[in-house]
């Protein structure tokens, strides 16, 4: 096993712009197409998705070994969110049936079968976890309702995005970014919350329209997004009433178009 020293000074011959991300074989255990290694804000994350290998890690120019184990992977708390490091085991949903029972019953089944986002399960977390920021981040959520709901590891900042479309749908969760995102002409935006980053703020300015859909309980906040982003790209606000998680795709269809409040 490489250490992280190592590791370091095998990525220093990749040449990556600011903002870029790849995707190529592994340099450590040769893993075809498994390795993301990313450049952004001076920071170079990388992780290989292969089970049996251990490279992951970040490093930031300017500074030593323990300011990047400091950024990336130590356990901290910020905002209610727990930061740790992606697990080294990670496993395919469809080997457990109570992760195919959590992603069946909050809309996320179309979007992992179409390959729309990367979803695997932590046992030693038995954690549903949605992966973002090309594998250097992920959000999990708790197969027994533990607390926190929801725990945050690696890389998280900015938003988490489902689908290819221009028309971006803001919602709070990754399973409701998974319903919106499995309809062709959508792509669901994830900002884990109910506020925008600098940073989220910055990706959002891509898309050629933007409807915002929070939660039931989050209209002000809505409303304050809102105000947030226009001037800077076309944005309209959409109150619903169920999660979009829990509906058809007719019906998400039906409220971004705003032809009615979306039921179930």
């Amino acid at each position: 096993m490489y250490s992280t020293k190592d590791q370091i000074e095998i990525l220093q011959s990749i040449k990556l712009a600011e903002g870029e991300s790849k995707t190529i074989d592994c340099p450590f255990c040769y893993g075809k197409k498994k390795f993301s290694i990313s450049n952004k804000e001076g920071a170079v994350l990388w992780n290989c998705y292969k089970a049996t290998c251990k490279a992951r890690g970040a490093y930031q120019k300017g500074y030593g070994l323990k300011g990047i184990r400091n950024r990336v992977n130590n356990l901290k708390q910020t905002s209610h969110k727990y930061i740790r490091p992606i697990p080294e085991t990670l496993s395919r949903p469809s080997n457990h049936p109570a992760v195919m029972k959590y992603l069946d019953e909050n809309g996320c089944n179309p979007a992992h079968e179409q390959s729309l986002i990367k979803i695997r399960y932590a046992p030693a977390d038995n954690r549903c976890l949605f992966l973002m920021n090309d594998g250097l981040g992920a959000v999990g959520r708790s197969l027994e309702n533990a607390t926190p709901k929801w725990m945050s590891y690696g890389d998280t900042t900015g938003v988490l995005t489902v689908g290819t479309s221009d028309h971006a749908i803001i919602v709070e969760d990754a399973p409701s970014a998974c319903a919106v995102g499995s309809i062709k002409m959508y792509t669901g935006v994830a900002i884990l919350g109910t506020s925008l980053s600098t940073k989220q703020k910055q990706s959002l300015k891509h898309y050629k329209k933007v409807t915002i859909c929070l939660d039931n309980d989050a209209k002000k906040k809505a409303i304050t997004l809102l105000r947030q982003l226009q001037g800077s790209v076309d944005c309209t606000v959409r109150f619903i009433s169920n999660d979009l998680k829990y509906c058809s795709s007719e019906s998400i269809v039906n409220l971004v178009d705003g032809n009615s409040n979306v039921e179930r």
